[in-house]
């Protein structure tokens, strides 16, 4: 029993393997939420491929489904558990790749992107930077921008018009709209869409503006969020997720000091989260303004600031909140509103303590 506790454990520890915790910490999380998702049951044999050549194994039924449904699995499992790692990142992206490849119908961009990050980040190692999942972000907003400018129901506002206020009769964008000329207001919102992509596209790949970038898609997204109550499938987590690549895990020991009984439940409560056992608590016993102290290297954090970094670089708070996100969405799945207005308080709320603007900077890719 205290074999399988502790095999099982693996799953929430993410130090000790050949990529960044950072980098293993997002690949874990996106196959957790595609197979949540059921990517495991959306693989099948080949229909209507974007390759023709892939009809040729629907001589072999069921044999394309049950080898990619195998390698799926098997690396999934062999992922989540610390073994080879970088191997079965590389191989699930595949699957996921061909597999939509296979299917015109399985396309979803978000699906896609899991895919294609997974993949890049099999290609990494924990010793450099992770290039390729950057490039990927940048072209990702670069397609997105290049869809829209060459769409010309864009420059019109047509499709705005028709996606928010006829599609999906969107109330606040049916209540402003109103107090401005014809289309007025979707163009506004189009060209805000449009050049904002673009943008982010183009200074994500510098690093001197890489982590304001970053800063700008979490609140670019949540405000459309807030705006849409839409989630475009799963690609509002997705994005999430992603840009876990661009947090640097301090390698290093976090020396932490806390003042006051209060704080040690804290202090219990992260240790609980910490099966890396990065974190050093100890008590203080001198008096002073400090409850809460944060030592990395030269650095020291004190108080709220401590403790928003101890949040930051504990991994198992993100698997906590992806869990908490599909148990909120279960519960209240027949209570969209509710579910809508809970996700939306949350988020911001989250952004507002965890992201303060001035120190976003701290903020790092790994050996960058």
């Amino acid at each position: 029993m205290s074999l399988l506790v502790s095999f099982s454990s693996r799953l929430f520890k993410f130090e000790g393997t050949h990529m960044h915790p950072n980098i293993l910490l997002m690949c874990k999380m996106l196959v957790i939420l595609i197979s949540a998702h059921h990517m495991l049951f959306k693989i099948s044999d080949p229909f209507i491929p974007f390759i023709q050549e892939f009809d040729y194994l629907n001589e072999y039924p069921n044999f394309f489904k049950y080898t990619m449904r195998f390698l799926y699995v098997s690396c999934s499992l062999l992922l989540l558990f610390n073994v080879r790692v970088k191997t079965a990142s590389l191989i699930i992206g595949l699957v996921v790749i061909i597999n939509i490849i296979a299917s015109k119908p399985l396309f979803f961009n978000h699906v896609l992107i899991c895919g294609c990050a997974l993949f890049l980040a099999g290609l990494t190692d924990n010793k450099t930077s992770p290039n390729l999942l950057i490039y990927q972000l940048s072209l990702v907003y670069f397609g997105a921008s290049l869809n829209k400018f060459l769409d010309p129901d864009w420059w019109s506002g047509d499709f705005m018009h028709n996606w928010l206020g006829i599609a999906r009769e969107n109330a606040p964008y049916l209540y402003i709209s109103q107090y401005f000329k014809e289309l007025v207001f979707a163009k506004s919102l189009s060209y805000i869409t449009m050049f904002t992509e673009f943008t982010i596209a183009v200074l994500i790949l510098f690093r001197r503006t890489r982590h304001l970038t970053i800063l700008f898609i979490i609140i670019f997204h949540t405000i459309l969020f807030t705006i849409t109550s839409f989630r475009f499938g799963h690609f509002l987590e997705s994005l999430a997720i992603v840009l876990l690549a661009f947090l640097s895990i301090p390698n290093k020991q976090l020396a932490i000091t806390y003042r006051g009984n209060t704080v040690g439940y804290i202090k219990q409560l992260f240790q609980f989260f910490d099966l890396d056992k990065k974190q050093n608590w100890s008590k203080s016993t001198v008096k002073g303004d400090a409850w809460l102290s944060l030592k990395i290297s030269d650095n020291v954090y004190l108080n709220h600031s401590a403790l928003k970094k101890i949040i930051v670089y504990t991994p198992n708070f993100y698997m906590l909140l992806l869990f908490s996100d599909m148990a909120s969405y279960i519960i209240l799945y027949n209570h969209r509103t509710l579910l809508f207005l809970s996700n939306v308080i949350f988020i911001w709320l989250l952004i507002f303590y965890l992201v303060p603007f001035k120190q976003f900077k701290e903020l790092s890719i790994p050996n960058d």
